[in-house]
């Protein structure tokens, strides 16, 4: 455990804080630009890169916004409104892709995390965290993996601080069926 933990640190420690800083203080503006419920938010993430995007895109669904991630029944039609996000450690993955390549011919707002900025996805985003690389005795991108859920963890709560959102609030959205 105390090796994960170790990694962990090192790639926070790695982490361009200049890039993270210009992708929340972006993501802050898009976010206050309307009420939150008339703002539409689509997930693009593949594996466990998508699962650990699918819990940032459940808080921000408890933080009022309409949030849904690729493969629901209920993701809404892409606009020049919608705020993409897209969680892809190679940025090669070729169904992620995909569905960049679409959304970014309509929406100018997608917030992708990877590891190389200068790949497909990367390059396709209008604002990019690239994950640090790390040499890991861990199984295929666990770290990333692992690495993307605290990301958006440490993201909700500096969107948490700059929305003005109350704690309480956004806790009784949490569903009661669990």
């Amino acid at each position: 455990m105390q090796e994960i933990l170790r990694e962990m640190t090192d790639m926070s420690n790695q982490l361009n804080s200049k890039e993270v800083n210009i992708y929340i203080d972006n993501l802050s503006q898009r976010l206050s630009l309307k009420k939150p419920s008339e703002i539409e938010i689509i997930g693009l993430g593949a594996g466990r890169m998508g699962y650990s995007l699918r819990s940032f895109i459940m808080r921000l669904s408890h933080m009022g916004f309409n949030a849904s991630m690729i493969g629901d029944t209920n993701v809404p039609r892409v606009t020049k409104d919608s705020i993409i996000f897209v969680n892809s450690s190679s940025g090669e993955t070729p169904t992620i892709l995909l569905f960049t390549q679409q959304a970014s011919s309509m929406s100018p707002g997608i917030f992708s995390t990877t590891c190389n900025i200068e790949s497909s996805i990367g390059l396709l985003s209008d604002f990019c965290i690239t994950m640090p690389p790390i040499s890991s005795e861990q199984l295929m991108k666990s770290p990333y993996e692992q690495f993307s859920m605290l990301l958006y963890d440490y993201i909700v709560i500096k969107l948490m601080g700059s929305l003005n959102l109350d704690p309480l609030k956004v806790s009784a959205n949490h569903s009661i069926l669990e």
